[in-house]
């Protein structure tokens, strides 16, 4: 895979040219498919990863080839459709999402706010215009900087438990699809700055990572000071790239759209309300 030289690239050069960015950090599905099977039995490159990451590859994907999400809690939303549909795709890879169920909620966050106040999609107006049922179901105010396993919904029950049985019912042939990193992220460092380098090494061979990093929007400070440093260290210290998909199109990526749910899985969250059993 022909692949720029790490002397000609600076995270603010990458940050500030869009196309620059999309074509370095991200790499076709077909090429990284191929590509992870030929590193997988490069011996200095699994050297090393395993220096790099500190605390070690998480057992979930030790020896297996894997398709990774990395999203705070799985719940059945577009986006995580949208994996599943490729996950088809690659049966020889395992297809996973990693959890940080752990790290403090915030409604700052447009993800972990989609977790609290649930979007759902009933389709669009006649002039193409997306039209979106919102419904809170927790105490926002209230759960702002609690780790996110520690919140209730209205009804009582537990946040995460609650999207995992969303999940569950929607996706039954997923279950095992799930595993909780935040012990591991502790371990490898409490900050993102601390452990990102860790965690985006796990995809230089080990696994391909199916993610959106967001540079025109309010999450660039994040990708240009977390995610792009990490990046070009892996890069310069190994000689070879992340392997990163973009998950969404590129040109739609950040809206919306992805963080809501098909208007049918309402019935279930309006259920849980009134405390009756969902059809």
């Amino acid at each position: 895979m022909s692949e720029p030289s790490p002397d000609e690239l600076t995270v603010d050069r990458i940050a500030s040219d869009r196309s620059l960015f999309n074509s370095f950090v991200y790499t076709p599905w077909e090429e990284a498919i191929e590509e992870c099977k030929r590193r997988e039995n490069d011996p200095v490159l699994a050297a090393y990863v395993e220096r790099t990451v500190r605390a070690g590859i998480p057992p979930i994907m030790n020896g297996k080839k894997s398709m990774v999400l990395f999203r705070h809690v799985l719940t059945p939303n577009y986006e995580v459709h949208r994996f599943l549909v490729a996950a088809d795709a690659f049966p020889e890879f395992q297809p996973l999402v990693l959890e940080y169920t752990k790290d403090k909620y915030t409604n700052r966050n447009d993800w972990k706010f989609s977790l609290g106040k649930m979007s759902f999609h009933k389709g669009h107006t006649r002039t193409n215009e997306t039209i979106v049922e919102n419904k809170t179901i927790i105490d926002m105010n209230d759960s702002n900087f609690k780790p996110i396993d520690s919140i209730r919904t209205h009804w009582g029950q537990n946040l995460v438990e609650f999207h995992h049985e969303l999940f569950d019912t929607a996706y039954p042939n997923f279950k095992n699809l799930r595993f909780d990193l935040s012990d591991w992220i502790h371990e490898a460092g409490p900050s993102p700055k601390e452990y990102y380098k860790s965690f985006i090494a796990l995809f230089l061979r080990n696994g391909i990572l199916f993610e959106n990093f967001l540079v025109d929007s309010k999450e660039y400070n994040f990708t240009k000071e977390i995610i792009l440093p990490a990046f070009l260290e892996l890069y310069a210290e190994s000689g070879h790239k992340p392997l990163i998909v973009a998950l969404e199109p590129t040109d739609i990526e950040g809206d919306r759209f992805w963080h809501s749910h098909p208007f049918v899985r309402k019935d279930a969250v309006d259920a849980k309300e009134r405390g009756t059993p969902s059809a």
